[in-house]
């Protein structure tokens, strides 16, 4: 992908044998399991392919703490689309004829609106426009929030020498949708350039009608 790179960019490499450390947890959660009832726990801590992406996102991100370009308020070295994003995760192009594959990326694409400000329906990466979701990660985001995969949280909280209870361990917001912004100012102004973009359509269509 031209003017991208992926598993060399800033030297983080993953470690295909062993994708994760996995601290001993003291239990093995059953769907009985008091801080995992509830609609939507069971599916989202047992979702291996949820708890490999985000895993991988996460060992990305803690990588990138020390990155300045990162660390940068404006957003140019955090945009990415998913597919990119997982060419970086994995060392290699995203096939989307791979049943597979597919399910990763649905669940990456999840994940990293979930750590994101911002999302466009589509813009310009590198000076490449992408016709496509395009994610503004936060690293702000990441140090703020416990995991999306409660599997991972569970893992997180016993780093952190908590008890996994109902109210650290419930369900994330899946609260920023395409075109959509968290910072108010940010959202208004997407707001007004849409607006702008439905006069801009809404003259050229009425000129078509008017010359036919």
């Amino acid at each position: 992908m031209a003017g991208f790179t992926t598993t060399n960019d800033g030297g983080w490499v993953f470690n295909f044998e062993d994708p994760v450390a996995k601290p001993s947890l003291p239990t093995e959660p059953t769907r009985a399991t008091g801080y995992l009832e509830g609609a939507g726990k069971w599916e989202n801590y047992s979702d291996k392919d949820l708890y490999e992406v985000e895993s991988l996102l996460r060992q990305l991100f803690k990588q990138k703490e020390s990155d300045p370009k990162w660390n940068l308020t404006i957003a140019k070295h955090r945009r990415f689309t998913a597919g990119m994003m997982f060419e970086v995760l994995y060392g290699r192009p995203y096939d989307r004829t791979h049943a597979g594959e597919y399910q990763k990326i649905l669940r990456l694409a999840r994940v990293m609106a979930y750590y994101s400000t911002r999302i466009t329906k589509e813009g310009s990466i590198n000076g490449k426009r992408y016709k496509k979701k395009i994610y503004y990660l936060s690293l702000k985001r990441y140090k703020k929030l416990p995991p999306y995969s409660l599997r991972l949280r569970l893992e997180w909280l016993e780093e952190q020498g908590k008890v996994p209870c109902w109210q650290n361990m419930k369900l994330p917001k899946d609260d920023l949708k395409a075109g959509h912004a968290r910072n108010k100012r940010t959202e208004e102004n997407m707001e007004k350039r849409r607006e702008r973009g439905r006069q801009l359509y809404n003259e050229r269509y009425k000129s078509r009608n008017h010359n036919s």
